[in-house]
């Protein structure tokens, strides 16, 4: 088994201090272990090509000739992933989110894929031929270390639920997490013993749900968070006065019992989380609709866009600073 560890903090910072700690209680389980910090690799932010060469011929034909297809390839190769991140105002670093964007997201849709595949890589709603890597259909498990300074944990709230959405697209199920507050010295979190057990069981949850068949696999963290799937605490109310998890999606009702407000997620629309293949294909057919909405419109997009492109806006280009000889 195989667990790789993507680390997002400085170089022995209580990121990497935790991560280490629940990869050792890993490796007690007899898993194979890797880590890799994000900040040693070269990773550009997505061009937003399109059509995508990385998309039609695979990751080493992106115009980006940097780190990007060795840590997908490691990605590709682990059985379980381990993410652990320092809070950035509110969330994730920056460069974590560019690494999403350019080595994931709906690059490795797997409910989208799976259509494709099915269609020996055509899609019906664009006109070239996509490169369909079958080790992204691999079943994974996966935990999120999460550390923030602030002891309040109003400062962190957005921490976990960006993480998910490094796992969203591939069908990987989180089986543990931890958020960790009050850490705001590097090394300060080897005081706390209390939380330095938490990673190492976390290290031990991967190895142990990495074994059971993907479907029993349940979600074993102490801190079972508001959301039934997903586990977050982050909720966004809809214009209909419906709530919904801003991690996940799952939708649900808010009731009230004296000054404890109390949300309610039905099964069946636990059953369409983002986490789930059954969402994913909802989304993957979503959009397909939009975009047939539009094929009676499209011939006067060009004629509508002219007045735009014939605008003489105010760009102003990028200093190009002259280096000293």
């Amino acid at each position: 088994m195989k667990l790789l560890a993507l680390t997002c903090g400085r170089k022995m910072a209580n990121c990497e201090i935790l991560t280490k700690e629940a990869l050792m209680g890993a490796e007690e389980l007899g898993a194979e272990v890797e880590i890799i910090r994000m900040l040693d690799l070269e990773i550009h932010h997505c061009n937003i090509c399109w059509p995508c060469p990385a998309m039609m011929k695979g990751y080493s034909s992106c115009i980006h000739k940097d780190d990007g297809p060795f840590l997908f390839e490691k990605i590709m190769d682990c059985d379980a992933l381990l993410i652990s991140a320092p809070v950035y105002s509110l969330t994730p670093p920056g460069y974590l989110i560019a690494i999403r964007d350019r080595i994931l997201g709906n690059k490795v849709d797997v409910a989208s894929l799976a259509e494709v595949k099915k269609s020996q890589g055509k899609d019906e709603r664009f006109d070239f031929t996509f490169h369909v890597d079958d080790r992204i259909f691999k079943k994974r498990v996966g935990a999120f270390i999460s550390v923030g300074g602030a002891v309040s944990h109003d400062w962190v709230t957005l921490s976990l639920p960006l993480l998910y959405t490094m796992v969203f697209p591939m069908e990987i199920k989180v089986v543990d997490q931890m958020q960790v507050c009050g850490v705001a010295d590097d090394g300060a979190i080897t005081l706390k013993e209390n939380e330095l057990q938490k990673a190492r069981d976390l290290g031990m949850n991967i190895v142990k749900a990495s074994k059971q068949p993907y479907d029993s696999v349940k979600f074993v963290g102490e801190d079972k968070g508001v959301c039934p799937v997903c586990h977050c605490k982050a909720i966004v109310i809809d214009d209909d006065g419906s709530i919904i998890c801003a991690s996940c999606g799952v939708r649900g009702t808010l009731k009230i019992e004296g000054n404890k407000v109390i949300p309610i997620f039905l099964p069946e629309e636990q059953d369409k989380s983002h986490l789930f293949l059954e969402g994913k294909k909802i989304h993957h057919f979503e959009v397909g609709n939009v975009i047939k909405e539009l094929d009676p419109y499209k011939e006067k997009i060009p004629e509508l866009s002219k007045k735009y492109a014939s605008y003489k806006s105010p760009v102003i280009p990028p200093s190009k600073q002259k280096k000293d000889k």
